[in-house]
């Protein structure tokens, strides 16, 4: 049972004014939730479970208050259009690098990308190819918006998430690759192991001011005669990474 108060502060949290006001973020899904709840980076506040599926989840669950809500309630809190059995309450946080960093370091810098899919789609990549970190520009979508977090499926909980700029990134010492539709061949140059990756948004691309920061100019080629004027940016992440990782 759910009081229609609770209802609506948590339905607030689908909002990047409420998730910033309260540092709380909400997770919903079977893959998702076990993730959170098997690797306990984010701090879980509350596990909303429908009612019959608690045993399902009692190998997951510690201390957790568990809340048990019939479908009608979890379809008034959730995000999805089709909600799942399980719903989660988490605090956010995001993590901070701090001086030079180690070898073996690599990072993906995203710059005014706005679409959540991309952004959670491109965490998962980092994820999938070990990639330490994805970084965030102001403009670019919330690391906690609903759709990054289900995007991610889970791989947030494996990768460092930064929000920072670009200058203060540079100053870690690692070469900045950025993407750019007039530059060299990627596959041209190996890319070291301890690099940046910056890639920009589809319709802007890289913004000026980060375009003076980048060390080499990249771009993945394409058939001579395509029609596409570009990539989906996380398409082109998952490119470039399979080559960097390889």
């Amino acid at each position: 049972m759910i009081s229609k108060a609770r209802i609506k502060d948590i339905k607030a949290l689908h909002l990047s004014k409420y998730r910033q006001i309260y540092n709380k973020f909400i997770a919903e899904g079977d893959k998702l939730c076990i993730e959170l709840l098997k690797k306990r980076k984010y701090s879980i506040e509350q596990v909303f479970i429908t009612n019959g599926n608690l045993e399902r989840y009692l190998p997951f669950i510690e201390h957790e208050n568990v809340v048990i809500i019939s479908p009608k309630e979890m379809e008034q809190i959730s995000y999805l259009k089709t909600p799942s059995d399980i719903f989660l309450l988490c605090d956010k946080k995001e993590e901070i690098i701090n001086g030079r960093v180690k070898d073996k370091f690599s990072a993906i810098y995203l710059d005014g990308v706005q679409d959540p899919g991309n952004v959670g789609t491109i965490i998962r990549i980092a994820d999938w190819f070990g990639i330490n970190s994805v970084v965030r520009s102001e403009d670019t979508a919330d690391f906690f918006h609903p759709k990054v977090v289900q995007a991610t499926m889970g791989s947030m909980v494996n990768v460092a998430l930064v929000s920072d700029t670009l200058q203060s990134i540079k100053t870690l010492g690692l070469p900045l690759y950025g993407t750019f539709l007039d530059g060299a061949n990627f596959t041209s140059n190996e890319m070291p192991t301890s690099a940046v990756l910056v890639m920009g948004s589809e319709g802007r691309g890289i913004s000026p001011d980060n375009e003076n920061q980048i060390d080499f100019r990249i771009s993945i080629p394409g058939y001579q005669h395509k029609v596409a004027e570009s990539l989906n940016v996380a398409i082109a992440t998952g490119i470039i990474s399979a080559f960097w990782k390889k």
